[in-house]
């Protein structure tokens, strides 16, 4: 037992004695390890084989591993930058391309051993002698936006860190996924391992950053897909992270009565005011040279590069876009503001540098988008970089290849974000339609002078649109209003004036009815509203103050109620949304008068759909699928026609006027009576009736699609969807009519008209419109009997019957908490009505389709009426 004891204690010490000793052995201790696995790897090997781009950041890239570090110098941690984010490409459905996404200030912090990516807030402030500038820096948060560990030991010179770039822009950042699953139902990932940097730059004052994002669902949905495979795809978005410009530049007051981008902040240095927000406009340090001549060179011009992206022949019609604007800065004594440049075919500098403000051509297929972002300085509203996109195939989509009009042009979403523009998009489709009626009229050549011209003019009114928004000027959606019907082919008016009060507008081609002189098509000059709001955002002012300078800047605002100088924008106008309260702020419409307009306007599609197998369209040879797309290109006007003269229902006139401000106008108006009749009364005649819609059968029977195998049009109808189409026009007006808003709108208005005037009511509206769409139940057939076998309800009525009813059963037993209760007795009045009318016209002859149209309606009547007893 001794020998065994003295054994084991033997091989006791020899343990401890090796455990003492291991250091000597080559091994560490724990504590050791975790020294070793703190010490940062020097700033050389981590780089060692990356591709070094050199500029506001440095950015270190490795393109055969896809990997990039950012380069954070000690001066550069909680310094003020801003970032802009650009959706370069969508998926052909639910996100659309070219889309300026966010714009943000934002600073890198350094916390331990982590780099976090902050949006930083600077929308609350306060001097600094403020007492209350301690509690502004307690009382609101920073926004963490994404963060990465820190990859290096500093770099011997420069001091600066290295952080994985992927791990803050190789993600889900601008919240696709979540955009997708919460507004489109769908259910898709971000697959970080299949998305990449696309391209990476880094300038003087600027990087630039673009991704390629990759989505995959495990459950797709293959409903309104334009994507080959719905089980994936792929976005590009592009970050561009620039400095911010020097000091220096005096910021000027925003006025709402004026259409600028602003820069916005609460100001909490004093309670003692009446708002505590303070608005910038957004606009260029534009600074006179001689100060003191009434005519003066800039200090420095805003510079526009014509990128050598641009089609030769249409260079001419890019500057002239860009110079028009010259007119209004030389009207407040600045001669030659803006430059136009072209660049060379030999140039060094690249686009992408922010030093450079550039209009390029850009490859969106099958797309006629324009973009006009600038970057602003968060903190003061100087702008300090912009560049305009347009898509190449803004011309050669016009020559009749746009896509069949399915859903109608309406923007349905609720909030318009900054600087969003679809200008564009629409012009596009507006001078398509503008060919294929010339072309109806006689054969026309993109080699004819006269289409040359027109090309050449569209190309300008979209260019000059797009270059406001870059100096900083919103929309103004009201500007179309201030012509007269007979103006608008005047051309001595037209061509001098243009046809509308801004560029800013959305306005529609300017074609005259058959024998009346053709005035401009395109909106080619400057209008008086332009002119006013550049004369606010940048004519010098002899003032030394903010408040000296918001005096003289009040009477240039209070002008806004002369006629020429009518403004609304995007949240006066909502697109076609039932937030929109003025008939006369539309998109898309001309003149004082939009009822009549759009009157023409329907006419000049009628012309179309006449004479469209006619001419060109059917020269020997030519392909059917431009017939049909010509076709399809009425039914854009009949929508917006129907609900721009929607608006006039339930409509206020809205004016942003202030108190004391000239003729004392006040801000609402109702539309009269009289004018709801006459909405009415068009949508009666042209939208609802039961011959609104009548086409020769050989004519439907050309409408062939393009035969070419295409996954593009892999669900396309290859007839004509004449029902759907028609219906779409319909259903939109019926919504609107019948929206909870507008419905609470037409009680509250009643109240606002002048004593002993003309009053508009809820139940005229639902006995009109229950007249409109059910006229057949009205008129007892007195016909002979063959005929009367015949006799009955047309296929388009039965559809908008059917819609109209839901409408009404919705009202009647499941009526939104916002709904009037009187809309809800009117609608279930109306289902009583309707309901013995049709008893009536079942007892006479009719054929076997509307009298099952009939039956069914009384059916769903009866099971809505008493649904509605038990609620």
């Amino acid at each position: 037992m001794k020998k065994i004891f003295f054994l084991l204690l033997s091989i006791a010490a020899l343990f401890a004695y090796l455990g003492c000793n291991s250091t000597d052995a080559g091994t560490e201790n724990p504590a050791q390890k975790e020294e070793s696995k703190d010490k940062e790897k020097p700033f050389a090997e981590v780089i060692k084989d990356y591709t070094p781009i050199t500029g506001c950041f440095n950015i270190y890239y490795k393109a055969d591993e896809g990997k990039a570090f950012l380069e954070i110098k000690p001066e550069q941690f909680d310094n003020i930058y801003l970032c802009s984010i650009v959706r370069e490409s969508g998926d052909g459905g639910f996100f659309d391309s070219a889309s300026m996404e966010d714009s943000f200030p934002f600073i890198f912090r350094k916390v331990n051993k982590t780099i976090q990516f902050i949006h930083k807030n600077v929308y609350y402030t306060a001097d600094k002698s403020s007492p209350f500038y301690k509690a502004i820096e307690r009382g609101v948060s920073d926004s963490l936006m994404g963060s990465a560990k820190i990859e290096s030991a500093p770099h011997p010179e420069t001091k600066g860190i290295l952080i994985d770039l992927g791990n803050l822009f190789l993600q889900d950042f601008p919240l696709v996924s979540f955009i997708l699953s919460e507004y489109a139902k769908q259910d898709y990932s971000f697959d970080r391992e299949n998305s990449y940097f696309a391209s990476l730059k880094s300038f003087s004052r600027n990087t630039e950053i673009s991704v390629i994002m990759t989505f995959r669902s495990g459950r797709p949905k293959w409903e309104n897909s334009a994507l080959p495979d719905a089980r994936g795809m792929t976005l590009r978005y592009h970050y561009s992270l620039s400095a911010l410009p020097e000091t220096g530049y005096t910021p000027r007051l925003a006025d709402d009565r004026i259409g600028h981008f602003i820069t916005m902040f609460q100001d909490y240095t004093t309670v003692l005011k009446d708002t505590p927000y303070i608005r910038y406009v957004e606009r260029w340090r534009l600074e006179k040279a001689a100060p003191d001549a009434e005519l003066s060179s800039p200090k420095q011009p805003i510079v526009f590069w014509m990128e050598k992206t641009i089609p030769t022949e249409f260079r001419e019609a890019v500057k002239k876009g860009i110079l028009l604007w010259n007119n209004a800065f030389e009207k407040i004594g600045i001669k030659d503001a803006i430059e136009v440049r072209q660049q060379p075919d030999d140039a060094d500098w690249d686009p992408a540098d922010i030093r450079y403000n550039t209009i390029c051509w850009i490859l969106k297929p099958r797309n006629g988008y324009a973009v006009g972002p600038s970057q602003a300085n968060p903190l003061t509203g100087e702008i300090y970089a912009a560049d305009i996109r347009i898509s190449a195939d803004i011309v050669r989509s016009t020559f009749l290849q746009m896509e069949e009009l399915i859903e109608p042009v309406q923007n349905k979403s609720k909030h318009n974000r900054h600087h969003q523009c679809d200008y564009g998009n629409g012009l596009n489709f507006q001078a398509a339609f503008g060919l294929a009626l010339l072309n109806s009229r006689g054969s026309v050549s993109p080699d004819d002078p006269e289409i040359k011209k027109f090309i050449n003019d569209y190309i300008t009114d979209l260019v000059v649109h797009e270059v406001g928004h870059t100096l900083g000027l919103r929309h103004n959606f009201k500007a179309s209003s201030i012509r007269k019907i007979k103006e608008l082919h005047d051309a001595c008016i037209t061509e001098k004036y243009g046809y509308s009060g801004s560029v800013m507008d959305y306005m529609p081609i300017n074609i005259a009815p058959k024998g009346i002189n053709q005035g401009a098509y395109w909106q080619t000059e400057l209008g008086y509203y332009d002119y006013w709001a550049i004369e606010y955002a940048y004519k010098p002012l002899d003032a030394k103050t903010l408040d000296e300078e918001k005096k003289e800047l009040d009477k240039i605002a209070s002008r806004l109620g002369e006629n020429d100088l009518s403004y609304g924008t995007d949240e006066d106008s909502f697109g076609f949304s039932p937030e929109g309260v003025d008939p006369l702020c539309n998109q898309w419409d001309l003149s004082d008068d939009p009822i009549t307009f759009f009157r023409l306007r329907i006419e000049l599609v009628k012309e179309l759909w006449k004479n469209i197998a006619e001419g060109k369209f059917a020269e020997p040879g030519m392909r059917y699928t431009k017939m049909r797309n010509a076709f399809a290109a009425g039914f854009g006007a009949y929508s917006v026609a129907g609900l721009c003269a929607s608006k006039f229902i339930g409509g206020l006139y809205f004016r942003r006027d202030h108190a004391g401000d000239p003729d004392n106008r006040l801000p609402f108006e109702p539309v009269s009576a009289e004018e709801q009749r006459a909405a009415i009364a068009f949508l009666r005649e042209y939208i609802f009736a039961p011959d609104a819609f009548s086409f020769p059968a050989e004519l439907l029977n050309k409408l062939s699609p393009e035969r070419f195998p295409q996954f593009e049009h892999s669900n396309q109808k290859i007839d004509f969807p004449i029902h759907a189409s028609v219906l779409n026009v319909q259903k939109p007006v019926l919504e609107r009519i019948y929206h909870p808003m507008v419905l609470q709108r037409i009680i509250d208005t009643q109240l606002k008209y002048k004593e002993n005037q003309d009053v508009f009511t809820l139940a005229e509206l639902f006995a009109r419109m229950r007249d409109a769409i059910w006229s057949e139940l009205l008129v007892k057939s007195n016909l002979p009997a063959e005929a009367s076998a015949q006799a009955g309800i047309n296929s388009f009525r039965r559809a908008l019957q059917k819609e109209h009813l839901e409408k009404l059963i919705q009202l009647a037993v499941k009526p939104p908490e916002s709904i009037p209760s009187d809309a809800t007795a009117l609608a279930r009045a109306d289902l009583v009505a309707l309901d013995s009318e049709m008893a009536k016209l079942l007892n006479d002859t009719i054929d076997i389709t509307t009298k099952a149209h009939l039956e069914e309606c009384r059916a769903l009547i009866a099971g809505a009426l008493k649904a509605g007893y038990q609620r």
